[in-house]
């Protein structure tokens, strides 16, 4: 438990909540009691940091009650946008609720990073980032870490098993657009680069042509998702997936004789590791 859902449970908020009382501190000691009865294991420190914040923040407790993507996260409620009224919106500086969140709410938000990577849930991750303003910086650097961190693990299995038989199942979440999305919050020449390799992985003519098959369009088409830096490699995502795109809506005109529209992806496919061969050349 945290201390917005200590917040929620303990009934303070009201529709036109503009401040804190000393009633409002005795139902936070009051709820606390009833879910440390039900939950031995919950720390006193959950209500001794609401208290605090209410006596010594409160301006920042009463922006997150009222922002309902934080609110709503922390809280874990889904709350429609009806309960979240602007004529209560308080002035406070991002860098207020940052220091805020860090203080009271790091574990929280770095457990929820931690268990959404592992389980490739990288939608409510960009879903949270929509106000990565009011986030710590600290803690969005180290989720870019572990990002980059866990494409170079799927980046050493494809490598390992260039057929990507045995580690399909563990790096079939590259054909996901909300990872990619999340990957454009931090995007670098580093991680264009990595972006790239994806392609010239599940590209190669060592996978096992079932597995290319399943997933070599998805990944195109999920692919032009990701910003990169390198303007070349957004329009070559953006004609792979428009490719990709063409060859489903005339399949049999290409079954005719013509040109299959996924040859300029192939070349295009090539182009690029010409490319990126020219430029290790040119490093030498």
């Amino acid at each position: 438990m945290n201390i917005i859902e200590l917040f929620e449970y303990s009934g303070i908020y009201s529709e036109n909540l503009r401040g804190f009382t000393p009633e409002d501190v005795i139902k936070v000691k009051k709820q606390f009691d009833i879910e440390q009865s039900q939950n031995p294991s919950i720390n006193r420190d959950v209500a001794d940091n609401l208290i605090l914040a209410i006596n010594e923040n409160p301006r920042e407790l009463l922006f997150i009650s009222n922002n309902r993507i934080l609110y709503n996260f922390f809280s874990g409620k889904n709350y429609s946008r009806n309960r979240f009224s602007s004529d209560n919106s308080v002035s406070v500086s991002a860098e207020a609720i940052q220091l805020f969140i860090k203080k009271y709410l790091e574990k929280d938000l770095d457990s929820f990073f931690d268990k959404s990577l592992e389980n490739n849930k990288f939608e409510s991750i960009d879903d949270l980032l929509i106000v990565k303003e009011y986030l710590p910086q600290s803690l969005i650097d180290t989720l870019g870490t572990k990002l980059s961190d866990k494409l170079d693990a799927i980046l050493d299995k494809m490598s390992s098993d260039t057929s990507l038989r045995d580690s399909f199942s563990s790096i079939s979440f590259v054909q996901q657009k909300s990872f990619y999305d999340l990957a454009s919050h931090f995007r670098s020449e580093e991680m264009d680069a990595k972006i790239k390799a994806i392609i010239n992985k599940v590209s190669s003519p060592l996978v096992d042509q079932r597995i290319k098959h399943q997933i070599l369009n998805p990944v195109m088409t999920s692919m032009a998702n990701y910003k990169p830096v390198d303007p070349g490699f957004a329009n070559l995502l953006v004609v792979n997936r428009n490719m990709v795109y063409a060859e489903t809506e005339s399949v049999s005109n290409s079954s005719s004789g013509g040109t299959s529209p996924w040859t300029y992806v192939v070349i295009g496919i090539i182009v690029l590791r010409l490319i990126l061969l020219m430029a290790r050349c040119g490093r030498m």
